[in-house]
């Protein structure tokens, strides 16, 4: 083969297979590392043949063991449960829950074995691993394990304590493989490996019976045991031609990528030696690495990329021309979306755009789908149901809110009845504060939409329920989807079938057919299957299912994975996340059979698959001209960020090859100016319509809480209190912390109404509360948790089960030391009892402030936890069901309160003592002053100390996570700015100007504080 750089590979090998084989094309196989180099292969071959004739059969290495093994490979659940049905026999004990895992293990290893070792070799090997050594060595040097093998451990050997526990599983474990094999080629069925292996057994028959002359084996590097066996057999009897892809330097004694090559150079290789060339330093080749902060970076750089190679007419026109023109590699397949969204808009002209001329080889795993979600989520639905009453069932409310809020279901927005059906069924369930969410209730909420019946029905304990919903709901969902393809984006030329959408259900449904077929002979066979099992089992298939993309196979821009690039040939190449761990992949872990067995008989290991990496690594650069790979460098947080070992090697290699040929450049990449806005905090303009809305919101009432809100974060103000923007309202299963406080409160308020023996209504009447009245309230057993059950009812709180059962005893803990604190301030005081002149009262004043020369009315109101009177002063109180920080209760000067968010809580006393002076001494508040008459009343009557509001009135704080250190009050003596002598009124008109101030200021922008 002549050593062309504009000649991809497999062309190569098409010109020479017509050139040496023209005559019988009929009676060739070509065998290629994958069938997408198969579609290459034939599409090269068909530019090389001068005239039309009848291609060579092309297969890749599965296809053709399959061919001549004359078995059919059977799917994993079939497997599956034969082996089962098989080991069962040996371990009476052992469920089909129980060897989920270990099966899978045990058909991974079996493939393995048949994949590498003979029937002999596999004898001897069992052999070794019953001798005790081995597995006592095993035992204590198993290292790490997955997930899957810790499971199988846990399970199978938790009652295996002895030795001879240990021998009965390998010699079951060896008898299992060799009866496993014989039973299913009497069935015709095989798994890998087993078709391998028996490909390799009757070759010459087959090979013979098939008529075949030669098989051409191209562009292989790792090969099994058996398929090296097979080509080398071929090759002993003239039937076998192999085309190798290597470069010089792979021969080197060390060098990863050339680990399978120079063993084959002793073999089947032998018969071509000019498959050794350079092709590293004899072509120009621009090679780049990318350093970038985030996974995100990555997919906006590759658009870019791509923009920047085709940025000019030319550059297009050669791009559709060119067969082989460029790829994107992903060892990550999960920055498959990311990538997708994020590839420009370029126009080819005559209505051709990137899209069309772009082909995804690697698929998306349907495990990544939102149908695979939402799966998952119909299954923790069901596992939660509970009974109620009767025969009914009811649906947590969280899962019914995941389904109800799952994409598919948003899809139907479009449609008027959808929409109000599922806002109904969601508010519902919040208004109602519904914890279980009967089934018959959402579908009569649901109108008994088929998607609702599909979805919120009982399966009891039986698969055959399960499956009949899903296949049921595939329906429903194809029906929506017809109905609906603008909302998901489905074109007017495409078809639901032809959509990404439509592939989900088709490979959906698709794997329900199997299992219904497969399932009932092995229920009949085995007993009844758990939901449990037939979960494991639908989940692990959609698992190792992949979604194709429908496109042109064929195309210039390929975006794939490592593997498939194999014996293919790219211009231009990107490989994105070149990290380590994801090139090469990480390590794979060993499962049952240890690693010293694998290598003693000859088995792979994580080194041989990754010497197999390698090679399809390094082969990339032979006729690559433009080569870039992206890593994510160490701002991307994690454990993510170092440079693939692959990378790092190719740096140095490249910097010591004495050539003028190679460009490589080294550098970071940035965000655009554009996307690093997008990282910046958000800020907004005062203009005049915002500023009249705060404006309208100063005079309509501004609380202390607003006040602390626009300080700490002016967004969050002009939302909430400005917009009166909103989050949604959730159902509370565990009381948050705001419920809580909630609760204190109410039990707080109604507590002392009803030590004065008011209703818990009575808002109007003042009253006295004496030592007495709390000693009665903490021997009563029963007061303290009444009040407690009550008022969890008034907020619709389950304290039955749970947390909330600890958050019950913890809110009595709280009232009895909170009652006894009472105690003490009335031990303290002169009158020896507290006057409460309201609860929960809402008291406000209003005046003006003066902004560049206009007078902004500000009413200050706020909702008062307490208002009383002790020994003639009148006080504020306010509860607070968390702690504090004692520095944040005092200040130097005041306009500390102006940029400091942590003194919110001076602020809040600062505003409320305002409040109550200005209403205390305001004759024209006529609410708050018939407030304090029927208190001066009620305090005359009782002999206490009248009023005097020349005391000041004073404010503080109960918190109650320190209610021990009992009400916590401020000194508020300090000067604002420069201010010395100004009396507490000014001080705070003064503080409140310059906060409305800061609110209105049009040269200051308002910020999101993050």
């Amino acid at each position: 083969m002549s050593q062309d750089y504009n000649l991809p590979f497999l062309k190569s090998v098409a010109q020479r297979i017509y050139a040496e084989h023209q005559q019988q094309l009929t009676k060739i196989i070509v065998v290629l590392p994958s069938r997408r180099a198969g579609m290459y292969f034939k599409q090269y071959f068909g530019e090389v043949i001068p005239h039309t004739t009848i291609a060579p059969a092309v297969l890749s290495m599965e296809g053709f063991a399959e061919r001549l093994s004359n078995l059919v490979k059977a799917d994993g659940v079939t497997l599956l449960f034969k082996l089962f049905s098989l080991y069962r026999k040996k371990d009476k004990t052992i469920t089909i829950e129980k060897f989920g895992a270990l099966g899978k293990s045990l058909l991974r290893e079996f493939n393995m074995i048949d994949n590498n070792l003979t029937e002999e070799q596999a004898e001897k090997m069992f052999e070794h691993l019953k001798e005790t050594k081995a597995i006592e060595h095993w035992a204590e040097s198993l290292g790490e394990e997955d997930e899957m093998i810790e499971k199988v451990k846990k399970e199978l050997f938790a009652k295996k304590e002895t030795m001879a526990d240990f021998l009965e599983f390998w010699e079951n474990l060896s008898s299992t493989y060799f009866e496993f094999k014989d039973e299913l080629k009497k069935e015709g069925f095989a798994y890998g490996g087993l078709a391998f292996r028996e490909a390799y057994n009757h070759l010459e028959d087959r090979i013979d019976y098939l008529g075949i002359k030669k098989v051409i084996f191209a562009g292989f590097s790792q090969m099994s045991g058996v398929e090296q066996a097979i080509v080398q057999k071929l090759t002993d009897i003239g039937k076998a031609q192999t085309f190798f892809d290597a470069d010089k330097q792979y021969f080197s004694k060390y060098h990863e990528a050339g680990h399978y090559l120079r063993r084959y150079t002793e073999g089947f290789a032998k018969q071509h030696i000019d498959f050794q060339k350079d092709w590293w330093s004899t072509h120009p080749k621009q090679v780049e690495i990318k350093a970038i902060s985030n996974v995100v970076g990555q997919a906006k750089y590759a658009g870019e990329w791509l923009q920047s190679l085709l940025d000019t007419p030319e550059k297009r026109a050669e791009f559709q021309k060119t067969l082989n023109h460029t790829a994107i590699l992903l060892p990550d397949e999960a920055l498959l979306p990311a990538l997708l969204r994020s590839l420009p808009e370029i126009d080819f002209g005559e209505d051709k755009s990137l899209a069309q001329m772009t082909n995804i080889t690697m698929g998306m795993p349907f495990f990544k789908t939102p149908l695979f979600d939402l799966l998952r989520t119909i299954f923790q639905l069901q596992e939660r149901m509970k009974p109620s009453e009767g025969s009914e069932r009811s649906a947590y409310f969280k899962d019914v809110q995941n389904v109800l809020r799952h994409p598919y279901f948003q899809y139907t927005s479009s449609l008027k009845e959808f929409e109000e059906i599922s806002t109904t069924i969601l508010d519902e369930i919040v208004k109602q504060k519904m914890v279980w969410v009967p089934l018959e209730k959402i579908n009569d909420w649901g109108d008994k939409h088929p998607i609702y019946k599909a979805v919120f029905q009982y399966w009891g304990n039986d698969y055959r329920n399960a499956l009949s919903s899903f296949v049921e709901l595939i329906k429903v969902l194809a029906e929506i989807l017809k109905a609906n393809p603008d909302t998901l984006g489905i074109s007017s030329s495409e078809s639901l079938e032809e959509s990404f959408e439509g592939e989900l259900l088709i490979q959906f449904y698709k794997v329900i057919r199997r299992l219904q077929d497969t399932l009932p002979q092995f229920a009949q066979e085995n007993g009844q299957l758990s939901i449990s099992v037939f979960k494991s089992l639908l989940l692990e298939l959609l698992r190792s299912s992949n979604v194709p993309f429908t496109g042109v196979p064929i195309a210039p821009l390929q975006i794939m994975g490592m593997l498939e690039s194999r014996a293919l040939d790219f211009k231009n190449i990107l490989i994105l996340s070149c990290n380590e761990g994801n090139l090469p992949i990480k390590k794979a872990v060993e499962a049952i059979i240890p690693f010293d067995t694998r290598v003693q008989y000859g088995m792979p290991t994580y080194m041989d698959n990754e010497a197999a990496f390698a090679y399809t690594f390094y082969r990339l650069f032979h006729r690559a001209e433009n080569l870039v790979f992206a890593y994510l460098d160490g701002n991307a947080g994690g454990d993510i960020g170092e440079m693939s070992r692959l990378v790092l090697q190719v740096k140095e290699e490249l910097a010591e090859i004495p050539s003028n040929q190679i460009t490589l450049k080294s550098d970071v990449w940035l965000l655009s100016k554009a996307d690093k806005a997008m990282a910046l905090p958000v800020t907004i303009e005062k203009e005049e319509v915002l500023q009249k809305r705060i404006k309208e919101r100063l005079a309509g009432g501004v609380s202390p809480s607003a006040l602390n809100s626009f300080i700490r974060n002016p967004l969050t103000f002009i939302d909430e209190k400005v917009l009166k923007l909103k989050e949604e309202e959730e159902v509370e299963e565990d009381l948050d912390n705001r419920t809580f406080g909630n609760l204190i409160h109410l039990a707080c308020e109604w507590g002392l109404r009803r030590m004065a023996g008011l209703s818990d209504t009575d808002t109007e009447t003042p009253f006295v509360l004496r030592k007495e009245h709390f000693e009665q309230a903490i021997a009563d057993k029963t007061f303290i948790l009444k009040l407690i059950q009550d008022t969890a009812k008034e907020e619709g709180a389950d304290l039955s089960r749970g947390q909330n059962l600890l958050l019950k005893a913890v809110a009595q803990n709280l009232l009895e030391r909170f009652f006894k604190k009472q105690i003490e301030e009335i031990e303290k005081s002169n009158d020896k009892a507290i006057t409460i002149v309201g609860l929960e009262k809402f008291v406000d004043h209003t005046f003006e402030v003066e902004v560049e020369g206009e007078k902004i009315p500000v009413k200050l109101s706020g909702m008062a936890d307490r208002i009383d009177v002790i020994d003639g002063q009148l006080r504020v109180v306010d509860y607070k069901s968390g702690g504090y920080n004692p520095a944040d209760l005092g200040v130097k000067n005041w306009t500390e309160l102006l940029e400091d968010e942590h003194k919110g809580k001076f602020l809040q006393l600062v505003v409320y003592s305002y409040l109550l002076t200005k209403a205390g001494l305001d004759a024209s508040n006529k609410r708050f002053q018939g407030k304090l008459n029927k208190a001066g009343k009620v305090i005359q009557k009782e002999n206490l100390t009248n009023i005097d509001l020349g005391k000041g009135v004073a404010s503080g704080f109960y918190f109650f996570r320190k209610i021990n250190e009992g009400l916590k009050t401020c000194k508020v003596d300090q000067p604002i700015g420069d201010d010395q002598d100004l009396d507490f009124l000014e001080k705070t008109e003064k503080l409140i100007e310059e906060i409305v101030k800061m609110m209105l200021d049009t040269e200051k922008l308002l910020e999101d504080v993050i």
